[in-house]
């Protein structure tokens, strides 16, 4: 049994009401995931975390976005998509450091 396949269950709020609905249910949904999803997940949005450290560290302290590494807060599909079409296309140049 790999550990990625292990069966989870997932809940969410979909408000931020603490009180019942009307019907008396929970405003809580349960959704069935497994380890390996959630994981996915959380690695996946800390890309969109990492891009907001980009702006505030770029924009508010300073710093130059050269000391980051170049593909720092991108998703991977966004990198694999700009290297395969738009490079292609000549709408960009990848091997620019400027």
């Amino acid at each position: 049994f790999e550990v990625g396949n292990y069966p989870v269950k997932a809940s969410f709020l979909l408000s931020s009401d603490t009180a019942n609905d009307k019907d008396g249910s929970v405003n809580e949904i349960e959704l069935s995931s497994t380890i390996g999803r959630e994981l996915g997940f959380a690695a996946h949005h800390a890309i969109h975390h990492m891009a907001m450290v980009k702006i505030i560290v770029v924009e508010t302290i300073g710093l130059d976005i050269k000391e980051l590494p170049p593909d720092f807060g991108r998703a991977p599909s966004t990198v694999q998509y700009d290297k395969t079409n738009l490079e292609m296309k000549g709408c960009i140049d990848l091997t620019s450091t400027a």
